[in-house]
């Protein structure tokens, strides 16, 4: 069972990473459109 679940931290972990990247990303365009609205 540990093989598991160490796969599924792994998922967690890349899905957590690729949300936060996405979320950044979308506060910066937020912040450029303000800046040049």
């Amino acid at each position: 069972m540990p093989k598991l679940s160490e796969s599924f931290n792994a998922k967690i972990k890349a899905f957590r990473a690729q949300f936060r990247g996405v979320r950044d990303r979308a506060f910066f365009l937020y912040r450029l459109a303000k800046l040049y609205a």
